[in-house]
């Protein structure tokens, strides 16, 4: 397919492009871009599954819980643990993991740390349990209001279809 271009700098221009997309066709920079295009085309449709933006819609309360915590209390208590487990968690654990039996985990019951860490553990399970109790409650009352919504709309079809018969 051949154009004709008067305009000389348009044409300059387009041989310039040319040149660029014969180095880039060379040099496999093309090829790469092709294959960039189809890659962000299905990132693309994997960020808009419905499933994947519930996920996100989810860890954004999570992270609106946090934002409700004291943000120096959280730093601290994030700051501290993470000082801990790096301290805990050398490579040497790592290649060699302790291993725990029954009494082993009795006994590690009957240490401080692990009771004050437990104890903050069942105290988030109970924030938890309360929050799923709360939100039980919340949903039934919502689905009581839908049902009573369907059943008016339901009386005003049959309504309607009963004065349509009639006329």
């Amino acid at each position: 397919m051949a154009f004709e271009i008067k305009d000389e700098k348009t044409a300059r221009a387009l041989d310039e492009a040319m040149g660029i997309l014969v180095q880039m066709h060379e040099d496999g920079t093309l090829e790469f871009l092709k294959e960039a295009v189809h890659v962000f085309s299905d990132a693309t449709s994997y960020l808009t599954d419905p499933r994947l933006l519930k996920i996100f819609a989810n860890l954004s309360y999570l992270l609106h819980i946090v934002e409700l915590i004291e943000p120096t209390i959280l730093s601290v208590m994030f700051n501290n643990f993470a000082r801990e487990l790096g301290k805990e968690f050398t490579p040497e654990l790592l290649k060699n993991p302790p291993k725990m039996g029954p009494m082993g985990f009795v006994k590690a019951l009957s240490d401080p740390e692990v009771q004050q860490g437990l104890g903050f553990l069942f105290l988030f399970l109970k924030v938890l349990g309360r929050s799923f109790d709360q939100s039980a409650r919340q949903m039934a009352t919502m689905m009581e209001q839908v049902e009573s919504k369907l059943a008016e709309l339901r009386a005003l079809r049959e309504a309607s279809a009963g004065e349509t018969k009639s006329s």
